[in-house]
């Protein structure tokens, strides 16, 4: 078998399509997708892939006509099985080893896996990672709960690099997966004050059980003056997961006099900030991106500890001929908050059971 099936972005659509298998090289491991989650940022590359290109061209990252005319095979949250190595690579893991990694090629001068146009990612049924990078997942962790590793770590980042202490009140905006992997994150660093927000009351549920000591609806209640209140002069540390540029300002102008806002949400669009109101308030804030190594194989091991309720996270799974209706979905308005595509298989978008 020389062919395989791929979901492809060409011109901000996704296409089902057979491509040729890619071979592994020096450094490298053909491994074989079992389950990857489609992340915020894939439908944001979709939805807002000319904005995306024009930051990666600017930023020297790569030319915007390479985005633009090189199809982009998405997926980089993944659990993957071992196939076969490239040549003068040590063969740590035997084929048929389920493993994740962080989706990074070092070996091809830092490409993003599923995220570097050209480069294949775990939508497609086998892709290439790095040899050195290589996590087996345990035994006794599925290859669904696997996916969430990743945002995991990037909730874990963010927390990271606020330098978030235990005597701090956490505001987490927005508890999609980034959100809820944040809270996740506070909660195991042992802080007891996690104030959540989302409009949507199963998330703000699903948060209770991640570790929120409070939810709130931000369309009833100040969410910033709640965590405040709750701080009573102890620092406030606010996590902007939603993703909404428009919210940035108004979380400068709420906050408490030396707070902390730590940006996660993707915005790739203009946003108008007054930051004299950050200046006069000295307010520390902070964007966060990505992760490192050692916190992803953290993350990985935590998940593995069984703390992680990762199964109120997954709404749904879907099949490889399902994935363009899913995007769908997710593009409008809906309750879901993790779909991890099977790519071994078909099927439609069907909602995921954790009894």
């Amino acid at each position: 078998m020389s062919q395989m099936a791929a979901v492809v972005v060409r011109n901000g659509q996704l296409e089902n399509e057979r491509i040729d298998i890619p071979t592994p090289g020096p450094g490298q491991v053909l491994v074989k997708s079992l389950a990857c989650g489609i992340c915020g940022s894939d439908l944001h590359i979709v939805r807002h892939g000319e904005e995306v290109a024009d930051i990666f061209d600017k930023l020297g990252v790569m030319p915007k006509d390479l985005m633009a005319s090189t199809p982009l095979m998405l997926g980089h949250e993944f659990c993957a099985e071992v196939v076969s190595y490239g040549p003068d690579t040590e063969q740590r893991f035997n084929a048929g080893t389920r493993v994740t990694c962080v989706p990074m090629l070092m070996s091809q001068g830092g490409a993003g896996v599923g995220i570097t146009p050209g480069v294949h990612g775990a939508y497609s049924e086998y892709f290439i990672v790095d040899a050195d990078l290589l996590l087996e997942v345990p035994a006794h962790l599925s290859s669904l709960a696997a996916t969430v590793t990743e945002p995991l770590a990037v909730g874990m980042h963010a927390v990271n690099r606020a330098k978030v202490d235990k005597d701090c009140v956490a505001l987490v905006a927005g508890c999609g997966a980034i959100g809820l992997a944040t809270i996740a994150s506070l909660k195991h660093l042992g802080v007891k004050d996690i104030v959540a927000s989302d409009l949507q009351p199963k998330n703000r549920a699903i948060a209770q059980e991640f570790g929120a000591s409070a939810a709130v609806d931000p369309s009833v209640e100040d969410e910033v003056a709640l965590a405040a209140k709750i701080a009573d002069g102890r620092r406030v540390v606010i996590f902007e997961c939603v993703g909404v540029h428009q919210l940035i300002n108004s979380f400068i102008e709420r906050a408490p006099a030396k707070a902390t806002l730590v940006i996660t949400g993707i915005h790739t669009a203009m946003a108008q900030v007054n930051f004299g109101f950050a200046t006069v308030k000295e307010m520390d804030i902070y964007f966060s991106y990505y992760y490192t190594p050692e916190e992803f194989a953290q993350s990985l091991s935590l998940m593995a500890s069984g703390d992680i309720p990762w199964q109120h996270m997954c709404t749904a799974t879907v099949g490889m001929d399902g994935v363009t209706d899913a995007f769908n979905t997710l593009l409008g308005k809906n309750e879901h908050i993790k779909v991890i595509i099977e790519p071994w298989r078909n099927g439609a978008l069907t909602p995921y059971s954790h009894q």
